[in-house]
């Protein structure tokens, strides 16, 4: 069933709180499993939720400010926590959905922590999105666009590449691409629609190639002179290579990656709000950057409650 009132942007009264709860440290204390780390309660040490806290619809957005902003949106908000290792998790209804919406952080190590431990506290099949910002490749498009990730490759700086006084190895590429990993289809194809019904011909939606770096810096291309990164051909080698490229950040193949990897349990795609054009250096307005992030929110959200976890 497909949301259709996507672009209504009608002030919404707060959530009504059935239970809130700011857990900081595990709860009870002691860890009992030193492979997978939970408390005696249940609790995973970094998100530091337990079964029943975490819904199998997240939404997960780099930015705390921007899980709490979109986490305003829910009918009810009945869990909510901001674990001591930086993570925030909002858990309630939306449309008569339960759905969750998890403060994320940047980069894959904490994507990873978010989808494992996620996992490991969710009974049955489970849908995740990732909302965020990035860099846009596409030639002649200017930021404040929405992009869908049609695939995602990752791009890591090789260490083996510099020698120890951190000269460059000719002989070693100095940054790895690995090959494409794809998203839920089905998913995607919902998500693109419920943005082109937020964005409503004010802000283009666009599909295509995502790239994630292990780096805000060395692997995005971006120029440090403090350090010996040799990257200033990387953006143009990405889109030699990949001329469909359309993005770069740092969280979108990790959590594809381990969608696929799920024994077939977890469900994913990726949209971004492109904020800088790494071409021409242009970065998008304060004012116009609030506007469309609540915008992109709404459209996960809407397409967290309308997708059909059951159909195959």
């Amino acid at each position: 069933r497909e949301a259709r009132d996507g672009n209504n942007q009608r002030e919404k009264t707060p959530p009504q709180h059935k239970m809130a709860s700011s857990v900081n440290v595990l709860a009870a204390g002691k860890i009992v499993d030193a492979n997978f780390p939970k408390d005696l309660e249940g609790r995973v040490y970094h998100l530091s939720v337990k079964k029943g806290e975490v819904n199998n619809r997240i939404l997960s957005v780099g930015s705390l400010s921007r899980a709490e902003s979109i986490s305003k949106r829910l009918d009810t908000l009945e869990f909510s926590t901001v674990s001591s290792r930086g993570f925030s998790v909002y858990s309630g209804t939306y449309k008569g959905v339960k759905l969750s919406i998890v403060g994320t952080g940047m980069g894959c190590p904490m994507m990873d922590f978010v989808i494992r431990e996620c996992r490991a506290v969710v009974d049955g099949p489970m849908v995740i999105i990732r909302f965020g910002t990035c860099g846009g490749l596409l030639k002649d498009v200017p930021v404040g666009y929405f992009s869908v990730a049609s695939s995602s490759i990752k791009i890591d700086r090789n260490p083996d590449a510099f020698d120890e006084h951190g000269q460059r190895i000719p002989e070693e590429a100095a940054y790895r691409f690995s090959r494409p990993v794809l998203p839920d289809q089905r998913l995607t194809e919902l998500l693109k629609s419920q943005l082109e019904i937020v964005a409503d011909s004010k802000f283009p939606v666009l599909a295509g190639l995502n790239s994630t770096a292990c780096s805000f810096y060395s692997s995005q291309g971006r120029i440090d002179s403090a350090f010996n990164d040799d990257n200033a051909d990387l953006i143009s080698d990405l889109t030699l290579r990949h001329p469909d490229a359309a993005t770069l950040e740092m969280e979108t193949f990790h959590l594809l990656d381990l969608a696929r990897c799920s024994r077939g349990t977890i469900r994913a795609a990726a949209s971004t709000l492109v904020i800088a054009q790494r071409r021409t250096n242009d970065v998008l307005d304060t004012e116009t950057y609030h506007l469309i992030e609540g915008l992109g929110g709404l459209a996960a959200i809407n397409t967290l409650a309308a997708f059909d976890l059951d159909q195959a």
